[in-house]
Protein backbone atom coordinates (compact mmCIF):
# COMPACT_ATOMS: atom_id res chain seq x y z
CA UNK A 1 0.00 0.00 0.00
CA UNK A 2 1.24 3.47 -0.88
CA UNK A 3 1.84 5.50 2.27
CA UNK A 4 -0.48 8.26 0.97
CA UNK A 5 -3.34 5.73 0.87
CA UNK A 6 -2.76 4.46 4.41
CA UNK A 7 -5.77 5.40 6.63
CA UNK A 8 -3.38 6.24 9.49
CA UNK A 9 -2.02 9.23 7.59
CA UNK A 10 -4.93 10.49 5.48
CA UNK A 11 -5.30 13.59 7.71
CA UNK A 12 -1.93 14.73 6.31
CA UNK A 13 -3.11 14.49 2.71
CA UNK A 14 -5.28 17.36 1.53
CA UNK A 15 -8.18 18.70 3.55
CA UNK A 16 -8.39 17.45 7.14
CA UNK A 17 -11.47 15.94 8.78
CA UNK A 18 -13.57 18.57 10.56
CA UNK A 19 -12.99 17.14 14.06
CA UNK A 20 -9.20 17.52 13.64
CA UNK A 21 -9.39 20.96 12.05
CA UNK A 22 -11.79 22.54 14.56
CA UNK A 23 -9.73 21.61 17.65
CA UNK A 24 -6.52 22.93 16.10
CA UNK A 25 -8.27 26.17 15.22
CA UNK A 26 -9.75 26.57 18.71
CA UNK A 27 -6.38 25.83 20.36
CA UNK A 28 -4.71 28.39 18.09
CA UNK A 29 -7.09 31.15 19.16
CA UNK A 30 -6.76 30.12 22.80
CA UNK A 31 -2.98 30.45 22.42
CA UNK A 32 -3.32 33.85 20.77
CA UNK A 33 -5.43 35.02 23.71
CA UNK A 34 -2.74 33.83 26.14
CA UNK A 35 -0.02 35.53 24.06
CA UNK A 36 -1.98 38.77 24.02
CA UNK A 37 -3.01 39.14 27.66
CA UNK A 38 -1.03 36.73 29.87
CA UNK A 39 2.37 36.20 28.28
CA UNK A 40 2.42 39.12 25.80
CA UNK A 41 4.18 38.16 22.59
CA UNK A 42 6.14 40.61 20.44
CA UNK A 43 7.26 39.44 16.98
CA UNK A 44 10.15 40.91 15.00
CA UNK A 45 10.87 40.14 11.35
CA UNK A 46 7.52 38.94 10.00
CA UNK A 47 8.57 40.44 6.67
CA UNK A 48 11.06 37.54 6.38
CA UNK A 49 8.30 34.90 6.17
CA UNK A 50 8.26 33.41 2.62
CA UNK A 51 5.05 33.40 0.60
CA UNK A 52 5.56 29.67 -0.04
CA UNK A 53 5.98 26.69 2.30
CA UNK A 54 8.97 26.75 4.65
CA UNK A 55 10.64 24.85 7.48
CA UNK A 56 10.50 26.88 10.70
CA UNK A 57 13.59 26.24 12.86
CA UNK A 58 14.28 27.78 16.27
CA UNK A 59 15.89 27.28 19.64
CA UNK A 60 13.78 25.21 22.04
CA UNK A 61 13.42 25.98 25.75
CA UNK A 62 9.74 25.38 26.57
CA UNK A 63 6.68 23.28 25.77
CA UNK A 64 4.99 26.43 24.48
CA UNK A 65 7.49 26.97 21.63
CA UNK A 66 5.39 25.33 18.91
CA UNK A 67 2.42 27.53 19.79
CA UNK A 68 4.69 30.59 19.83
CA UNK A 69 6.02 29.91 16.33
CA UNK A 70 2.49 29.37 15.03
CA UNK A 71 1.31 32.64 16.57
CA UNK A 72 4.42 34.47 15.33
CA UNK A 73 3.67 33.39 11.76
CA UNK A 74 -0.02 34.22 12.23
CA UNK A 75 -0.95 30.77 10.93
CA UNK A 76 -3.09 28.26 12.81
CA UNK A 77 -1.94 24.82 13.98
CA UNK A 78 -3.66 23.38 10.89
CA UNK A 79 -0.84 24.96 8.89
CA UNK A 80 2.14 23.27 10.58
CA UNK A 81 3.43 19.71 10.75
CA UNK A 82 6.06 18.18 13.00
CA UNK A 83 8.10 15.00 12.89
CA UNK A 84 7.19 12.37 15.49
CA UNK A 85 8.45 8.85 16.24
CA UNK A 86 6.27 6.39 14.35
CA UNK A 87 6.59 3.56 16.87
CA UNK A 88 5.38 5.72 19.77
CA UNK A 89 2.83 8.13 18.27
CA UNK A 90 1.36 6.16 15.38
CA UNK A 91 1.27 2.53 16.46
CA UNK A 92 -1.20 3.45 19.19
CA UNK A 93 -4.67 4.53 17.95
CA UNK A 94 -5.32 6.47 21.17
CA UNK A 95 -2.08 8.49 21.04
CA UNK A 96 -2.40 9.10 17.31
CA UNK A 97 -5.98 10.35 17.57
CA UNK A 98 -5.58 12.51 20.68
CA UNK A 99 -2.38 14.30 19.71
CA UNK A 100 -3.56 15.00 16.18
CA UNK A 101 -6.52 16.97 17.48
CA UNK A 102 -4.07 19.79 18.27
CA UNK A 103 -1.00 19.00 16.13
CA UNK A 104 -0.17 17.52 12.72
CA UNK A 105 2.37 14.79 13.43
CA UNK A 106 4.28 13.26 10.52
CA UNK A 107 5.77 9.80 11.19
CA UNK A 108 9.53 9.35 11.12
CA UNK A 109 11.44 6.20 11.94
CA UNK A 110 13.72 5.66 14.88
CA UNK A 111 15.54 2.36 14.51
CA UNK A 112 14.61 -0.37 16.98
CA UNK A 113 17.48 -2.82 17.56
CA UNK A 114 19.13 -1.36 14.46
CA UNK A 115 16.14 -2.12 12.22
CA UNK A 116 14.18 0.54 10.34
CA UNK A 117 10.42 0.25 10.60
CA UNK A 118 9.41 3.13 8.34
CA UNK A 119 11.09 4.39 5.18
CA UNK A 120 12.50 7.92 5.15
CA UNK A 121 11.18 8.11 1.58
CA UNK A 122 7.67 7.63 2.94
CA UNK A 123 8.24 10.41 5.48
CA UNK A 124 9.40 12.72 2.69
CA UNK A 125 6.39 11.74 0.57
CA UNK A 126 4.00 12.59 3.43
CA UNK A 127 5.80 15.91 4.01
CA UNK A 128 5.47 16.82 0.32
CA UNK A 129 1.78 15.95 0.27
CA UNK A 130 1.16 17.86 3.50
CA UNK A 131 2.99 20.97 2.28
CA UNK A 132 1.46 20.94 -1.20
CA UNK A 133 -1.99 21.56 0.27
CA UNK A 134 -2.42 25.33 0.75
CA UNK A 135 1.36 25.77 1.15
CA UNK A 136 1.56 24.34 4.64
CA UNK A 137 4.88 24.26 6.51
CA UNK A 138 6.97 22.24 8.97
CA UNK A 139 8.48 23.00 12.38
CA UNK A 140 11.85 21.59 13.45
CA UNK A 141 13.83 22.13 16.62
CA UNK A 142 17.33 21.34 15.31
CA UNK A 143 18.83 21.00 18.80
CA UNK A 144 16.75 17.82 19.07
CA UNK A 145 15.64 18.53 22.65
CA UNK A 146 14.91 21.40 25.01
CA UNK A 147 18.16 23.21 25.71
CA UNK A 148 19.47 25.53 28.38
CA UNK A 149 18.35 29.16 27.84
CA UNK A 150 21.10 31.15 26.18
CA UNK A 151 23.17 28.08 25.28
CA UNK A 152 22.48 26.61 21.86
CA UNK A 153 23.19 22.89 21.57
CA UNK A 154 24.90 21.50 18.43
CA UNK A 155 22.32 21.21 15.64
CA UNK A 156 21.30 17.91 14.10
CA UNK A 157 21.28 17.75 10.29
CA UNK A 158 17.68 16.63 9.83
CA UNK A 159 16.18 20.04 9.08
CA UNK A 160 18.79 20.78 6.41
CA UNK A 161 18.37 17.40 4.73
CA UNK A 162 14.58 17.80 4.65
CA UNK A 163 15.01 21.28 3.20
CA UNK A 164 17.22 19.92 0.42
CA UNK A 165 14.96 16.94 -0.34
CA UNK A 166 11.79 19.04 -0.26
CA UNK A 167 13.38 22.03 -2.06
CA UNK A 168 11.93 24.24 0.67
CA UNK A 169 13.62 27.15 2.50
CA UNK A 170 14.47 27.09 6.19
CA UNK A 171 13.13 30.02 8.20
CA UNK A 172 15.32 30.57 11.29
CA UNK A 173 13.86 32.09 14.45
CA UNK A 174 14.94 32.81 18.00
CA UNK A 175 12.47 32.57 20.87
CA UNK A 176 13.35 34.69 23.91
CA UNK A 177 11.50 34.47 27.21
CA UNK A 178 9.55 31.21 26.92
CA UNK A 179 11.90 29.62 29.46
CA UNK A 180 10.69 32.18 32.02
CA UNK A 181 7.03 31.99 31.04
CA UNK A 182 6.90 28.20 31.29
CA UNK A 183 10.06 26.83 32.96
CA UNK A 184 11.00 23.19 32.75
CA UNK A 185 9.22 21.23 35.49
CA UNK A 186 6.50 23.85 36.10
CA UNK A 187 2.86 22.89 35.59
CA UNK A 188 1.56 26.45 35.07
CA UNK A 189 2.74 29.37 32.95
CA UNK A 190 3.89 32.68 34.41
CA UNK A 191 2.83 36.13 33.11
CA UNK A 192 6.10 36.99 31.36
CA UNK A 193 6.72 38.91 28.09
CA UNK A 194 8.04 36.81 25.20
CA UNK A 195 9.68 37.81 21.92
CA UNK A 196 10.17 35.89 18.68
CA UNK A 197 12.77 37.11 16.20
CA UNK A 198 12.25 35.78 12.67
CA UNK A 199 15.50 35.87 10.69
CA UNK A 200 16.13 35.83 6.94
CA UNK A 201 15.27 32.53 5.21
CA UNK A 202 17.98 30.12 4.10
CA UNK A 203 17.41 28.66 0.63
CA UNK A 204 18.69 25.16 -0.22
CA UNK A 205 19.59 26.06 -3.83
CA UNK A 206 22.47 28.22 -2.63
CA UNK A 207 24.17 25.13 -1.16
CA UNK A 208 23.87 22.93 -4.28
CA UNK A 209 26.58 22.95 -6.94
CA UNK A 210 24.69 20.99 -9.62
CA UNK A 211 21.17 20.00 -10.63
CA UNK A 212 21.71 16.25 -10.20
CA UNK A 213 23.45 15.91 -6.83
CA UNK A 214 24.88 12.63 -5.64
CA UNK A 215 24.35 11.39 -2.11
CA UNK A 216 27.79 12.76 -1.20
CA UNK A 217 26.80 16.14 -2.63
CA UNK A 218 23.64 16.16 -0.50
CA UNK A 219 25.58 15.24 2.65
CA UNK A 220 28.04 18.08 2.06
CA UNK A 221 25.27 20.57 1.28
CA UNK A 222 23.37 19.45 4.37
CA UNK A 223 26.45 19.98 6.53
CA UNK A 224 27.02 23.49 5.14
CA UNK A 225 23.37 24.43 5.44
CA UNK A 226 22.95 23.30 9.04
CA UNK A 227 26.15 25.16 9.91
CA UNK A 228 24.72 28.37 8.42
CA UNK A 229 21.47 27.83 10.33
CA UNK A 230 23.25 27.17 13.61
CA UNK A 231 25.44 30.26 13.20
CA UNK A 232 22.43 32.51 12.47
CA UNK A 233 20.40 31.30 15.47
CA UNK A 234 23.37 31.20 17.84
CA UNK A 235 24.45 34.73 16.91
CA UNK A 236 20.99 36.19 17.56
CA UNK A 237 20.42 34.16 20.74
CA UNK A 238 23.81 35.27 22.11
CA UNK A 239 22.94 38.92 21.46
CA UNK A 240 19.61 38.58 23.28
CA UNK A 241 20.83 36.65 26.31
CA UNK A 242 23.88 38.86 26.83
CA UNK A 243 21.73 42.00 27.12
Amino acid sequence: MDVLDNPKYTYLVGKQPFYYKIWKTLFYYYSKTVFTFYTPLKVHGRENIPDSSFIFCSNHNSHMDVALLSAAAQKSFNHFGMMAAKDYWFDSWTRRTLINTVMNLIPIDRKINGVSQFSIKDTIKLCKSFMNYKQRSLIFFPEGTRGTPGKILPFKKGAARFSLDLKTPILPAVIHGSHKAWPRGNFLMRPTPIAVYILEPIYPDSFMENDNPSEDDLRLASKKMISALEQAITKKATELYEK
